[in-house]
């Protein structure tokens, strides 16, 4: 029993390693080294959106390297920057956003570009608020200056953008972004104001910004402060309208794109050296991304949110991450248990691993951010690496269950056969008495069927789960309809004992049983049944002379019912024997009842019922299960 128990504790061992796995990785996500790779797949799906189209309300005016090279010089002179925003000045933007460092003069015409800072009301300069700082102009007030310090992930990659941090004085301070969209969204009736659902983050009327948390989607213990949230990078590779300066100097642009429109000046000049790495951008060089560009895409986020409705960048909770995590590795756990044949695993590991990267490209697109990559991780682990695992447990079960099974069925046969052999000579023996009138012919019968026992199990062995191996090597294909099956185990079981049945009066009703879901091993125990209950009536039931045996469906239930008029020979003990014991798992199994009952004025009823299965009932309907050995009892 040592060795058997031990097997049984070991056919958990996959369970066990199946938690181990989902442990592993749910301590490698904590520890943040999933994190680039969910970095770069999430790029990757932002740069593979549908393009959409150009915004309509932002502009970016490009310093190039040829207008470098051919009419400015660099950095842009005071006189050149004053004649090109008195120029972009006669197409009335509604908002210009300067986004070059202006905090000292360079060359002549510093007091033209005074003069246009302080004549014009809706520029908004730049600058840099973290070691080493760069003030903004100082011909503009500080309410139109905005900062462009920018938080880099550890990949040197930008996916963020900080709206708002106290500088090393104390003193919050707004972004360029911000300074912008609030300028911007101000002719419209909005407001900056704290947020409702999040009173620590930034709202124009109804778009709250969503604020970055350390652990929001891919990232773990990430530096968050200050109000950061995560850029939704406009779709497409022409995202918004650009012109050079050169264009605009010589009145070659269409007013449309710049009148009430944001208009950004910034360089896209190898020379200037304002580059980003930005890898979710369709079409770009992830490492010459103009710094402008990016600021075109940050405060695009947030007008379009608030006049559009368009929908920032999106995580969720930790908790339901991570659940999502637990159940993508207890889902890889249970299709690897389930033990399927190669071919149709590997296509489910398949099909499953294209829905989550479906599921994860769907809602991108509807600007949630999911936990693609460890969810696909920790699923395909568990359902490849313990499949080996499992297969081997399935085949040592198969290995034991067919134990269980020769077990069974050998003491079945001997129990069915020479067993009611000698207890039909114990019957006839009382206590005390003389030796019965045994003859010869009863111990060679006796001794033929110890012997035909070995040929029998050969039999069983040969064919296992399609044939049904009686007593006397009758043997009974269980591919047979189970009414057929019922009445050959019948005839055969009555003729086997003619001696005691041939007398009797029969009473018989085998009908139609639908046995399309039952399996061989289920319809061998139905048979097995039936034959032990027969010999039942041989053994205990002297002076029967009528038998009625039903096999036949009964409103909602199957039925296989003996009843005999013999006297109760049973012996009075509290502990089922083996016979009753089989029958009652069988039962249990089947979903039914089993009853063994005395009736009046004299005789046993002994009846087994199971539900006749629907479609719907069929979902909670079990195997058999291996049986228990046997016990003294002389109850069958």
């Amino acid at each position: 029993m040592a060795i058997f128990k031990d097997r049984r504790i070991n056919l958990n061992s996959g369970e066990f390693s199946g938690l181990s796995i989902i442990a592993i990785f749910l301590a490698l996500r904590l520890l943040g080294l999933l994190q680039a790779l969910e970095w770069n797949v999430l790029d990757f799906a932002l740069r593979k959106r549908p393009a959409e189209a150009p915004d309509d309300k932002v502009t970016i005016i490009n310093i190039t390297e040829a207008d470098i090279q051919q009419s400015l010089s660099y950095p842009i002179a005071d006189q050149s920057l004053a004649d090109l925003l008195n120029r972009l000045q006669t197409y009335e933007p509604r908002v210009i956003g300067l986004d070059i460092f202006r905090d000292f003069q360079v060359g002549e015409g510093y007091n033209e570009l005074v003069d246009v800072f302080a004549n014009s009301d809706n520029i908004i300069g730049i600058k840099k608020i973290t070691p080493p700082t760069v003030s903004g102009p100082p011909a503009l007030l500080p309410e139109r200056v905005g900062f462009v310090d920018a938080p880099l992930d550890n990949d040197g990659f930008l996916r963020r953008s900080l709206l708002g941090v106290s500088d090393e004085q104390g003193n919050y301070q707004f972004s360029f972004t911000i300074r912008l969209a609030e300028r911007y969204l101000a002719d419209d009736g909005f407001t900056l104001e704290n947020g409702r659902r999040d009173p620590a983050t930034m709202r124009f009327g109804e778009a709250e910004v969503p604020r970055f948390r350390s652990n929001s989607g891919g990232y773990v213990r990430a530096d968050d402060a200050g109000n950061q949230t995560l850029i939704n990078f406009r779709a497409g590779a022409n995202s918004f309208a650009k012109v050079t300066y050169s264009d605009l100097i010589n009145g070659e642009v269409d007013p449309v794109l710049l009148t009430d429109r944001i208009v950004l000046v910034g360089y896209d000049a190898i020379s200037a050296k304002d580059f980003v790495n930005v890898a979710s951008l369709a079409g770009a060089n992830p490492g010459l991304v103009p710094g402008v560009d990016v600021q075109a895409h940050a405060v695009s986020q947030i007008i379009n949110a608030a006049l559009n409705n368009r929908a920032f960048l999106r995580t969720l909770p930790v908790w339901l991450e991570y659940g999502l995590l637990i159940t993508g590795g207890l889902a890889g756990l249970v299709l690897a248990s389930k033990c399927l044949r190669p071919p149709t695993h590997l296509l489910i590991v398949a099909a499953v691993s294209s829905g989550l990267v479906i599921v994860f490209y769907g809602t991108l697109l509807a600007s949630w951010w999911l936990p693609l990559v460890p969810v696909m991780v920790i699923f395909g682990f568990n359902a490849m690496v313990l499949y080996p695992m499992y297969q081997a447990q399935a085949q040592l079960r198969s290995q034991l269950n067919q134990r269980h099974q020769l077990i069974d069925w050998t003491f079945s046969t001997i129990h069915n056969g020479p067993l009611q052999t000698l207890a039909r000579f114990l019957k006839e023996w009382p206590t005390d008495s003389h030796p019965p009138n045994i003859t010869k012919t009863d111990l060679k019968q006796l001794n033929q069927e110890l012997r035909d026992l070995y040929d029998a199990m050969r039999q069983e062995m040969l064919m296992p789960g399609q044939q049904l191996v009686l007593s006397q090597q009758q043997i009974i294909n269980l591919d047979i309809p189970l009414r057929e099956l019922l009445y050959e185990i019948y005839n055969n079981t009555t003729k086997r004992r003619k001696d005691f049945f041939e007398p009797l009066l029969h009473i018989t009703e085998f009908k139609e049983v639908d046995d399309s879901r039952l399996t061989p091993d289920q319809k061998r125990d139905l048979g097995r049944f039936l034959e032990e209950a027969l010999l039942n009536v041989c053994k205990y039931a002297p002076g029967t002379t009528r038998l009625n045996v039903v096999c036949q469906p009964e409103g909602k239930n199957n039925v296989i019912r003996i009843i005999d008029n013999g006297s109760n020979g049973l012996p009075a003990t509290n502990q089922d024997g083996y016979g009753t014991r089989q029958a009652k798992q069988l039962a249990h199994n089947l979903q039914g009842v089993f009853e063994r009952q005395t009736v009046s004025p004299k005789g046993v009823r002994c009846e087994l019922r199971w539900p006749i299965l629907t479609k719907q009932s069929w979902f909670g309907f079990s195997k058999l299960k291996p049986h228990g050995g046997p016990d003294s009892s002389n109850d069958a």
